[in-house]
């Protein structure tokens, strides 16, 4: 009878995100959060998640993610509910 060998291996990782902006960020009140937070467009958003603009749409349409129009149409997501939705599920294309 032959023994068994099991080896395990633990891989830990971490991430960090630097975010460089040619101007100022956009600062917006948040319902979700009821703070005035920093806002993203959604290709940035898309970027920070690692996600494609589909993606991004799906989490707004099913409101799993903070947002607001502006007055220009133009969707803006809440940078802390993108942080903790994507760090929660990671990778969901």
């Amino acid at each position: 009878m032959r023994k068994q060998r099991r080896t395990r291996i633990t891989v830990e990782t971490d991430r960090l995100l630097i975010l460089r902006q040619s101007q100022s960020p956009i600062k917006a009140w948040c319902q979700g959060c009821t703070d005035q937070v920093e806002m993203l467009s959604a290709d940035q958003a898309a970027t920070v998640a690692g996600v494609r603009c589909r993606t991004l749409y799906r989490w707004v349409e099913a409101e799993s993610i903070h947002f607001v129009e502006g007055g220009d149409g133009r969707l803006l997501i809440c940078f802390n509910s993108l942080l903790n939705w994507s760090s929660d599920h990671p990778r969901q294309l």
